[in-house]
């Protein structure tokens, strides 16, 4: 599998450990995600959506940027990208750093460390989902104080920091997963 299938397969799995830890997290602590009574029904899964996007886009990235170090980024040989033209030949592969003579390639570097990816993804989960939450809730309620009130009040909520553990371990998974298999 491509790195970006794997990619967008972990973003699905995100979304549903979140749907689930929020579940857990609401029937094991009596509370709801969301507490307050006049956000309406949309403001949490719309921090959710929001979180499920961030990861989606970190790890897109990080497939991109992995296929480009590799040397093998897709190419779009139809217009549809699954449509391959019958006439195409397949691309050339040059010689890559660390090869020497004769093409025999040399040994491969080794891959970067995944924790400034899942740091950075992490760290974005939390600011988006309080970013979303805020202006919201400051929508809804009608005045720009909320907008500092509710990112206080989540900050250190269960329902923000489930999603940053599960972002920060999807994450994690994924690119330790996408290393032992390389794109093909």
């Amino acid at each position: 599998m491509t790195r970006a299938v794997y990619a967008l397969m972990a973003s699905v799995l995100f979304g549903a450990l979140l749907v689930a830890t929020a579940g857990f997290e609401s029937l094991l602590l009596d509370r709801d995600v969301i507490g307050e009574p006049d956000a309406g029904p949309f403001l949490g899964p719309a921090m959710g959506g929001a979180a499920l996007l961030v990861v989606l886009l970190a790890l897109m990235r990080s497939a991109a940027l992995a296929d480009a170090r590799d040397g093998g980024a897709p190419e779009v040989r139809g217009t549809f990208p699954a449509q391959p033209l019958h006439d195409a030949r397949p691309a050339r592969r040059g010689p890559r750093p660390g090869d020497e003579g004769g093409g025999v390639p040399g040994p491969r570097p080794a891959p970067p460390s995944p924790w400034p990816a899942v740091v950075s993804a992490a760290a974005a989960v939390w600011a988006v989902m309080l970013l979303v939450g805020s202006v919201g809730y400051a929508v809804v309620r009608g005045e720009v104080v909320w907008l500092v009130l509710f990112a206080a009040r989540y900050a250190l909520s269960p329902f923000v920091l489930g999603a940053v553990v599960c972002a920060a371990l999807v994450v994690l998974g994924t690119l330790l997963l996408s290393r032992a298999e390389p794109a093909r």
